[in-house]
């Protein structure tokens, strides 16, 4: 999956956030909290092959059962769609 350029994620105060840069900080006001597996899911979408393999992922590091592994990467997955990250 392709991520947009213009957010990275940052530690602020030892809450994981995803922060608007450039272009992006003038239109979209704000941050975004990100927890520890929705951080995981940022930092290896555009590794893995397809949402299956994140999934697998998700389930190894985290010791989930497949539905909510897939319950997790699904709603964050479809937030960053909502607010066009991804």
């Amino acid at each position: 999956m392709k991520i947009k350029k213009e957010f990275c994620m940052r530690n602020i105060c030892g809450e994981n956030t995803l922060v608007p840069i450039g272009e992006t900080a003038l239109s979209f006001k704000g941050i975004i909290k990100v927890n520890n597996i929705g951080s995981f899911i940022w930092n290896n979408l555009e590794s893995a092959k397809n949402e299956d393999e994140i999934v697998s992922m998700v389930m190894d590091k985290y010791d989930l059962e497949l539905n909510e592994a897939r319950s997790n990467v699904d709603d964050f997955i479809k937030y960053l769609k909502n607010v066009n990250i991804i």
